[in-house]
């Protein structure tokens, strides 16, 4: 049996020629509102009196981002909220619930008081955050990824809800004003200046779009992705409109988006789904696209224990696979529901894309 060692690319195949090597020919394991802390007892018990069905889809949270890229996690989540002035949620509800019952809850006030995108998930409920602002999260990432410069590259989501949700919450303010958008590109770029970042205008190249680029000439070596980052805005459609607004293809941009796969700016999707949405997803991911999809949401696989979506999530080629329960990650529920690839695995190469039996270095 031949083996044939590839170090720029860091696999090892079997059996066959080596195939080129991209970014986009892994799939990871990635985690899900990777931020999320556990919500305080004394918000959890209202939320039960009021919405036990809410209270049952919040009941799970994550170790630090350190942590999870430590585990093996190679995509994260990031939910943000626009304040530019400070203060906006400095006094969430939840938080006055449970100091009135002298629960301690480690909420950080003063870095809420500073301008800036603060990243938790809901407004005065699911209100802590494991790391507080924008620039926290990509600075605790950054600073993991050059103390392990040979990784697969790490992909970001970056998810806002950036419309009222008519509950008796903080209303977030709307990403549809260009100030907004390009300061958050400039806090991005803030932490993760050069080439650190994998951007829209490296992956076109001298292609005439974005969507072009991915479906003729491919993303960047797996090798020289190695060791850096990657964004991913997945926003309403006004918002990605407006992102792209005066930068044709992203161009200039500090992230990909989430487009119809018909547009020149089209380059990765979200799918929610792999049960529904398998068969769309490997279309995709067979044409060049990157694909993040779910195991799992809400609890309800946890509680359950039923891992068809991961296995469909898995089968489908999407090149990350998002769960609230990867290896180690804390367990509210005691049903020891945990999401891996096959064998235990947190990488693999792509089942899509790569045919051929390999092994991968994460």
């Amino acid at each position: 049996m031949l083996k044939v060692a590839l170090s720029a690319a860091a696999l090892t195949l079997i059996g066959a020629a080596a195939p080129p090597v991209a970014m986009n020919d892994v799939q990871v394991v990635g985690s899900h509102n990777s931020f999320k802390a556990r919500i305080p007892t004394a918000v959890m018990t209202r939320l039960r009196a009021v919405e036990p069905k809410l209270a049952d889809g919040l009941d799970y949270y994550h170790l630090p981002l350190s942590q999870q890229l430590d585990a093996g996690v190679r995509q994260v989540e990031l939910d943000i909220f626009a304040d530019p002035i400070g203060g906006r949620y400095a006094d969430p509800k939840g938080e006055q619930w449970a100091r009135a019952l002298g629960e301690a809850t480690g909420f950080d006030r003063a870095a809420m008081l500073r301008p800036g995108f603060k990243i938790f998930h809901i407004p005065d409920v699911d209100y802590l955050s494991t790391c507080v602002t924008l620039v926290r999260c990509l600075t605790e990432i950054d600073r993991w990824s050059r103390a392990h410069p040979d990784h697969l590259p790490i992909m970001i989501t970056i998810n806002a809800a950036d419309t009222p949700s008519h509950r008796p919450i903080t209303d977030p303010l709307p990403l549809t004003d260009k100030a907004l958008l390009d300061a958050l590109d400039a806090e991005i770029r803030s932490v993760l200046p050069g080439k650190r970042l994998i951007t829209p205008d490296d992956v076109r190249g001298k292609a005439a779009t974005l969507r072009d680029a991915v479906r003729e000439h491919g993303w960047p070596s797996l090798a020289s992705a190695r060791g850096r980052i990657y964004i991913v805005f997945d926003v309403r459609d006004a918002v990605s409109d407006a992102y792209r607004a005066g930068h044709p293809s992203l161009a200039g941009r500090s992230m990909f988006g989430w487009y119809p796969d018909n547009q020149p700016e089209s380059a990765v999707q979200i799918v929610q789904d792999p049960l529904v949405d398998g068969e769309k997803i490997k279309r995709w991911v067979a044409e060049g696209l990157i694909v993040r999809t779910r195991t799992d949401a809400n609890t309800v696989e946890a509680r359950s224990h039923d891992l068809s979506k991961a296995q469909a999530a898995m089968a489908s080629g999407a090149q990350a696979v998002s769960t609230d329960y990867y290896p180690g990650a804390p367990d509210p529920l005691k049903r020891g529901f945990i999401v891996t690839l096959p064998d235990g695995a947190m990488a693999r190469c792509n089942p899509i894309r790569v045919t051929a039996g390999c092994a991968l270095r994460p």
